[in-house]
């Protein structure tokens, strides 16, 4: 097991079981040494997701719902990769697109500047950072408040001024997918900038590892059927997910 899943598997035992565990716990969920599970833990705590007591740790509080970007964006970087050059092919010269804040569609952003005139709207920060040293992309950052963790800008500003554009494509990611429960957040906020970004655009492309899959979070985002395409790691999963939307989709 990569030192990444492992902690995430540290994180998930922790919110599941209350917050409060012991090394031996951990050991056992894990099947690590307690030296292994001890470094995670040190390495956890930096990033500020728990605090280390005597013979265990706790959940810093906030943590329970969404890890921080930075710690996402090394989870399953490989496969996020293989997506963002998938989903690329969907752009073209000249488009304007939607981005959302998510690590996943990051990892689609840095590949924009095989591309010329390309306008972005999005409600992430570090996205904005990224392609406002691209000299091909014209960026629009939404404003509203800002997510400490996600470090995203959502709230009534973030959603009246996606409202004000049209766009090509949006591309978004979630916390959470499936062909029967829909597409979920783990924040209403999250999820309530996202649907206007679907409200808005021609065509909308969820792009998702498949360690999303069959995973439900708190709230309900929207049906599987609302995306014009789903994007994993996986061509089968891929022509499942799409041959879904396709029968489903509103007319």
């Amino acid at each position: 097991m990569l030192a990444y899943e492992r902690k995430q598997q540290i994180l998930d035992y922790m919110r599941e079981r209350g917050r409060v565990v012991t090394v031996e716990q951990l050991c056992a969920a894990v099947f690590a040494s307690g030296a292994t599970v001890r470094r995670d833990l040190r390495e956890l705590e930096e990033s500020k997701l728990i605090r280390r007591t005597r013979g265990g740790a706790i959940l810093v509080e906030g943590s329970t719902s969404e890890d921080p970007l930075a710690f996402r964006e090394n989870q399953n970087a490989m496969k996020k990769q293989i997506i963002a050059d998938m989903a690329s092919r969907h752009i073209s010269d000249g488009m304007t697109l939607f981005l959302d804040s998510s690590s996943t569609v990051f990892a689609l952003a840095r590949t924009l500047d095989r591309f010329t005139n390309i306008k972005v709207i999005t409600n992430g920060l570090k996205t904005s950072l990224l392609l406002s040293e691209f000299k091909n992309v014209k960026v629009f950052c939404t404003g509203g408040t800002l997510r400490e963790n996600s470090k995203s800008l959502v709230g009534e500003t973030a959603c009246s001024y996606i409202d004000r554009f049209n766009a090509d494509i949006a591309f978004m990611s979630c916390r959470g997918f499936s062909i029967e429960r829909g597409v979920s957040e783990a924040s209403e906020e999250e999820a309530a900038v996202k649907r206007r970004y679907l409200a808005n655009c021609k065509k909308s492309i969820l792009l998702c590892d498949l360690s999303k899959m069959n995973v439900d979070f708190l709230c309900k985002l929207a049906a599987l059927s609302d995306y014009y395409e789903v994007i994993t790691e996986r061509k089968e999963t891929n022509d499942l997910c799409n041959q879904y939307t396709q029968l489903h989709r509103p007319n």
